[in-house]
């Protein structure tokens, strides 16, 4: 949040012969001009302040041989007054003034309720139903293609699109002014038409430090991307692929140090992934969870153990829309809003369906939930369930003792038909319209949600949601590590993992497990090296800088009812 302070002007506001932008909604980019007659280096910066005294201190930058700017986004409206801080005598201590208009933006993205996302402006809160799209090619998109894509998403609600700013072909140009304009153009026309622009620095395998070696390198570059782009409304995705730098997590608390210094906005931050990004959050930075998970094992995992929001890119490798719709709801059932790669239009479509449904929802209070039979759900308790039936069949529902409207939706079309439901019964079963394809059952209160909308309550449940701990007493978890029963490892040979339950329950029969591995002395995080019961771990050869090294392998496992259990062991490492 843009701090507040009062800025006590020394001198009346003065008339100056600089462009300054004429009135300008809010949450729009205000661009002041300076041409200054050399081309010599200079400092210079300005502090504006809102007609409620919030200030905020933005660095200029050079926009050509003379041409500099200091770019604003105003987020009240009223008269906004800046002063100038120069290392030119000539234009320090400048004053001036803009006005910013009302518009029908919402504030900048936060996150909220611990898994999900709301617009922020001071103690109001408007939920955000995060809907994205990752963007292949961006540098090298020309902007007629741009803004169809733009346009073609805008209509199909989508409301966020992520893509990288810096390619391996831009290697020669991404100083330069040129290179910057065309990437403000594409994200100012995403930004009009209500698209938020995820914004990911650099691409994988090291591409960062190829091209700015140094610590000094890349704070200059960063102050000056930052002071180009902060304006615009944006979240920062750190790097590509941040595990395929070999000292990616020091990198990205390098990057957030930058953040945290020079981006006034606050915007939210998380970093693209192959994985998944929650290894980060034990620095303190990251706001929101990255995953690029197809299958949803880890995510639905760590959506147990871990605050903050997730986005999930599910969308690669899916070899057609249905399978392609079926990752898109399993990943919503396990609490992850979707960022997909978009193979083909039938796949946007069943994104498109997606967010009609989930907008008419309390979709920033759902969290997965676990008492059903063949059924993936999400809910708010004793509110509304929404339930995704892969395999069709009848589904069995428990819920808290009430009256519910209940309805199928055809995720493949968005047609809805309702369903009659008996009495009050806890546990609800329906059978699906057809056998031919997936489906979505919804259950909820529609009236007393449109009753909770009226008092608004952004969030209902008292408590509030928590998350939960995990057991990992061994007496207590109901399964064992049998592989690998070795001591030691090696990168040179396959190496076999299983579990065994100790005991059989419904519950148990259930299980979803993720297998991690750390390198702690390292300093790199843990990587997810295996998913599920039983398989070979792929474990990278960047989780150690030397070997032999001591690896700390976790084993995570949810029940059918959604209780977390971990058994740990380590393991010596070998080449």
């Amino acid at each position: 949040m843009i701090r507040r302070a009062l800025l006590v002007l020394a001198v009346p506001v003065l008339a100056w012969p600089q462009t300054v932008c004429q009135p300008t909604p809010r949450y729009t980019p205000c661009d002041i001009v300076f041409e200054l007659p050399s081309a010599a280096e200079l400092q210079l910066r300005a502090e504006f302040r809102s007609p409620h005294s919030e200030t905020a201190a933005v660095n200029a930058f050079r926009d050509g041989p003379t041409r500099w700017v200091v770019r604003y986004t105003p987020v009240e409206v009223g008269e906004h007054f800046f002063r100038v801080t120069s290392s030119d005598p000539a234009w320090n201590g400048k004053q001036g003034s803009f006005s910013a208009t009302g518009a029908d933006r919402p504030g900048w993205v936060r996150a909220v309720n611990v898994h999900h996302f709301a617009h922020v402006e001071g103690n109001a809160l408007k939920p955000h139903l995060w809907m994205g799209a990752v963007v292949p090619g961006f540098s090298s998109m020309d902007g007629a293609r741009w803004k169809l894509l733009v346009d073609t998403r805008a209509a199909q609600h989508f409301n966020h699109l992520a893509v990288t700013l810096v390619a391996d072909s831009d290697a020669q140009r991404f100083q330069t002014p040129e290179f910057f304009h065309a990437a403000e153009e594409k994200i100012r026309y995403a930004n009009d038409r209500g698209i938020l622009v995820d914004l990911a620095f650099f691409g994988p395998d090291g591409l960062m430090t190829r091209l700015l070696p140094g610590r000094p390198d890349r704070r200059k570059w960063f102050l000056y991307a930052l002071s180009r782009l902060e304006a615009f409304d944006v979240t920062w995705q750190g790097l590509v692929d941040w595990e395929t730098y070999p000292d990616g997590k020091d990198l990205l608390k390098e990057i957030s140090e930058y953040l945290a210094d020079l981006d006034p906005y606050k915007h939210t931050r998380s970093s693209r992934t192959n994985m998944t990004s929650a290894p980060l959050i034990d620095d303190g930075w990251l706001r929101y969870r990255s995953y690029r998970d197809p299958e949803g094992q880890t995510s639905a995992v760590e959506q147990q153990s871990f605050q903050y929001p997730a986005v999930n890119d599910f969308g690669t490798g899916a070899k057609d829309a249905a399978e392609f719709r079926r990752r898109l709801w399993t990943s919503t059932a396990n609490g992850q809003y979707p960022a997909a790669f978009i193979p083909d239009e039938a796949s946007a479509n069943a994104m498109k369906i997606w967010y009609e449904f989930m907008q008419g929802t309390r979709h920033w209070e759902l969290e997965p939930f676990f008492d059903v039979d063949n059924g993936r759900a999400t809910a708010l308790d004793g509110i509304e369930y929404v339930v995704y039936v892969a395999q069709p069949g009848p589904v069995t529902v428990n819920v808290e003792k009430q009256g519910y409207d209940v309805e199928w939706l055809d995720p493949a079309t968005g047609e809805r038909s309702k369903v009659k439901a008996k009495g009050k019964a806890e546990e609800m079963t329906f059978s699906p319209p057809s056998a031919n394809h997936d489906w979505v059952l919804h259950i909820s209160r529609e009236g007393h949600k449109a009753g909770m909308l009226k008092s608004y309550k952004f969030e209902s449940r008292d408590p509030p949601l928590a998350l939960q701990d995990a057991e990992g007493n061994p007496e207590k978890v109901p399964f064992e590590i049998v592989e690998p029963s070795a001591d030691e490892l090696s990168l040179g040979r396959p190496v076999q993992f299983g579990v065994k339950l100790k005991r059989d329950s419904k519950a148990l029969r259930k299980m979803t497990y993720q297998w991690t591995g750390e390198v702690t002395v390292s300093g790199h995080g843990y990587r997810v090296i295996g998913v599920g019961a039983s398989g070979t771990f792929q474990i990278p050869e960047s989780i150690a800088s030397e070997y032999p090294a001591a690896l700390h392998v976790k084993l995570t496992g949810i029940n059918g009812l959604g209780k977390v259990y971990v058994l740990d062991r380590n393991y010596v490492l070998k080449k």
